[in-house]
Parts: C-alpha cells; sequence; structure tokens
C-alpha cells in the first residue's frame, strides 16, 4: 500500500494499493468475511450496487493508521460522475518515478496497484489487452508529465471530492457468546446430528454440470438483460443532443466530447483566450462539476444526460442480417468506392466490422450445439456531423456502446467514432 496526505486534512490519508473483490450484495457480511481471513485483512472499504458489491481490503500497520481516518483513492475515482458514464477507465497518476494505476470497469475497481514509472508501459499493455479480450472500450485518464498517450486529463483535485466517500473500515470481529455448560450443550448438539443422520436419507448426488446450451442461454440472458441500445435510435440522439450544446463559452470552444451507453457525456473544451475564472461564472448548472487541467489549456464539464431509447430486441433475431449481408447492407450510396470487404470507406465514412465471435469461449462437445448459435462482433463507424444521419438506417442488429465527437483542428468539422457491437446468427 502506498499513502498520501490530504491538503488541509492533518488527519486524514488517501490509500493506494488494496486487493479488491466482489460478491453478492446478499449475504455481503459473510463473504467479507471469507475474503478478510484470505487476505490477512484488517480493514475494508464497500462500493455497495443493487446485486453486486465491490470490496478493497488491506492490512496497514499500527503506526501507519494510529490516530487517522484512511480513504481509498479507488474507491473515489469509481465514485466520479465521468468514471461512471464510461464502461472501463484507466487512471494514471503519476508520483515522482512512480505512477498510481486504478482501472474501474463497468463501476467496478478492477486494479489497484502502484508501479515504477519503467514498468509502466508493460503494465499498461496488459490491462488494454485485457479489456479488448473481454470488448470493454477503454478510456486512459492520467495526471503527470511523463504520461503519453492519454485520452483525457486527469486532476488530483478530483480524489479530495466526496470527503466521506472511500472511507476505509475496520473488520468487524464475530466474537462468541460464552456459553455456559459447554459440555452439555456439544453433547446435545452431537445427539442431534446423529438423530438426523439416522432419520434422514443420504443427500441426493450432485447436479450434473451444465450443458454448453444452457451456458450459452445464460451467456444470452446476461447480454440482453443488460444496456444494448439500438445504435440506430441511440447515436442519431446522442448527436442531436449535442446540436443543443454551446460551442463557445467565455473564451472556451468545443474540442471532443465522449458518451458511453448510459450516465452523463463528457466534454473538453480548449482555451481560446479566456480564462478559468471566467468561465466558471458563465458555466450553467448543468455543465457542472468543472474540472481545470493543470495544463491551463483545457477543461471538462458534464455534458448532457445519455437518453433511454429502445434496446435491440431478442425476439426480432430471425430478421437480422447475416454477417455478410450485413456488410452488403452498410454499403450504401455514399460507400460505393470500398476496395476491402471489411472496410468500407468513402469520402470519409468508415465502417470497419471484425469478425463475429461466439457468446462462449469454450468449445462445444460433439452433439451438444442444436441449431443456430448467436454471435458477437465489434463494429467501428467513423465519419462527418454530415454523413451521421447514415446512422438512423442501421440495422436492428447492431448496439451502441459509445460515441465520440472532436472539433477537428484542420477545419474539415466535427468528427463523430461510434462503437458498438452487431449479433448475427450462425
Amino acid at each position: 500500500m502506498h499513502f498520501e496526505t490530504i491538503p488541509n486534512e492533518n488527519k486524514a490519508r488517501l490509500v493506494f494499493g488494496l486487493d479488491w473483490r466482489a460478491y453478492a450484495t446478499k449475504g455481503a457480511a459473510g463473504e467479507r468475511r471469507r475474503y478478510a481471513d484470505e487476505l490477512d485483512a484488517t480493514h475494508y472499504v464497500e462500493i455497495k450496487g443493487r446485486e453486486e458489491t465491490v470490496a478493497g481490503f488491506c492490512a496497514p500497520e499500527p503506526a501507519e493508521r494510529k490516530g487517522l481516518k484512511l480513504y481509498s483513492a479507488a474507491a473515489r475515482v469509481a465514485g466520479l460522475d465521468r468514471v461512471r458514464a464510461k464502461p472501463a477507465v484507466l487512471v494514471l497518476v503519476q508520483d515522482g518515478q512512480r505512477v498510481h494505476v486504478i482501472l474501474v470497469v463497468r463501476g467496478a475497481v478492477r486494479i489497484d496497484q502502484t508501479v515504477s514509472l519503467n514498468a509502466l508501459e508493460a503494465c499498461r499493455d496488459t490491462l488494454e489487452d485485457e479489456c479488448a479480450k473481454d470488448r470493454v472500450g477503454l478510456v486512459t485518464m492520467g495526471y503527470g508529465a511523463d504520461l503519453p498517450g492519454l485520452d483525457e486529463p486527469f486532476t488530483p483535485a478530483e480524489l479530495l471530492r466526496g470527503k466521506s466517500v472511500g472511507l476505509v473500515r475496520k473488520v468487524p470481529v464475530k466474537v462468541p457468546k460464552v456459553v455456559p455448560l459447554t459440555v452439555i450443550a456439544g453433547t446435545v448438539i452431537y445427539l442431534g446430528i446423529e438423530a438426523l443422520a439416522y432419520f434422514n436419507p443420504p443427500p441426493p448426488p450432485l447436479a450434473p454440470p451444465p450443458t454448453y446450451m444452457q451456458d450459452y442461454q445464460a451467456a444470452i440472458a446476461r447480454t440482453f438483460n443488460g444496456t444494448v441500445p439500438l445504435a440506430s435510435a441511440l447515436a442519431p440522439a446522442l448527436i442531436d443532443a449535442f446540436g443543443k450544446q454551446e460551442t463557445n463559452v467565455a473564451g472556451w470552444q468545443f474540442q471532443k466530447a465522449s458518451c458511453g451507453a448510459t450516465g452523463f457525456c463528457s466534454i473538453t473544451f480548449k482555451r481560446e483566450g479566456g480564462t478559468y475564472k471566467e468561465f466558471d461564472a458563465r458555466a450553467p448548472a448543468e455543465m457542472r462539476p468543472v474540472v481545470f487541467d493543470p495544463n491551463g489549456l483545457q477543461l471538462q464539464v458534464k455534458g448532457p444526460a445519455v437518453p433511454k431509447v429502445q434496446k435491440l430486441s431478442l425476439a426480432e433475431e430471425k430478421q437480422w442480417p447475416s454477417a455478410q449481408s450485413l456488410i452488403k447492407q452498410l454499403q450504401t450510396d455514399p460507400q460505393r468506392l470500398s476496395t476491402k470487404p471489411d472496410q468500407l470507406m468513402s469520402h470519409g465514412y468508415v465502417v470497419t466490422l471484425r469478425p463475429p465471435q461466439r457468446l462462449l469461449a469454450r468449445q462445444p462437445n460433439p452433439g451438444e450445439i442444436s441449431g443456430p448459435l448467436l454471435q458477437a462482433g465489434d463494429w467501428t463507424i467513423e465519419g462527418y456531423m454530415w454523413q451521421s444521419r447514415l446512422l438512423e438506417k442501421l440495422p436492428d442488429n447492431m448496439a451502441l456502446d459509445s460515441l465520440e465527437l472532436e472539433l477537428k483542428a484542420d477545419g474539415s468539422g466535427v468528427h463523430f467514432t461510434a462503437k458498438g457491437k452487431y449479433y448475427v446468427l450462425q
């Protein structure tokens, strides 16, 4: 673990490097005790969800915590609005020759560690590969002069919001009550167990492991019970929402925006002669909180809420196009200059389709599959605002994961990048 002081709070510290685990919210006390025993942890912090709780465990030395309140930096990062709005966020905070690394995937802390600056590149490659393998769009935020390739800036001041967030507590100790007449009680329990064994039949044999098709149906349920908005509905709705946004505020110009499938979008402005003070005075309530970048050239604000739209419906799967039909269907008139079957390009409008993969990674045994199976593939569409209406014609087997807008510095206009998944029967 690593401790950092909190400005203006002498008796509080930020803690990096907890061990994180996830368990069901129902019966969380027992699971918390089990993981604390496995990790030899004395303290914990929890991020509770409706069905799942994510907890970080640690065992600080008495001298490190005496008279202090400890707060988890990773828990505070996971609670930020602009982090919750994205599928996956990697936050890097440089501290001299070391870097604090925090990975949050769908609101759950996956990684919370501190690495040397020399080892950062290998660490980032590993985490980016894991997110790519899980098909989760990753956004990297960071603070530090030696951190290249950042998607968005991050300021240490963001860790100071919500002073009560991330409080590290002591793991409760369950102290058994002293029961008199222990020998008599033990004898009664023993006799009770023997009686149950005599009168009750032996337990039934263990149920066989689930078949491939049972696991496949469970994967289908997980996929379509989540957030799978129709790309043809959500992408145009997001673009329309940005059409109502101010592009210039108090000497600051819109630079880019990033939206997930839920929550709020995030907008970045670049300086065009204004000051932080002027922007802060003019920014309306719906843009707050405002995050000012240390370089003095950029700032981030809360963007519009992601609207709720029609979800992709599994009931329509028989009408969905096949992978080959999807390619033909996406070759609209503005794309007739296409030269590659998986990358349909023309006039700056680019559609990239990755080959579909099975929802289950494991291979079925002979005879386990009955009927066609649903497969999922990644897609990306890039273009300019005047081409965005083509997104309304996307077929009903395409779901949107994220949308990014960027005002090009070359004067060519606002460029969009939409990403998501398509589903086909094979």
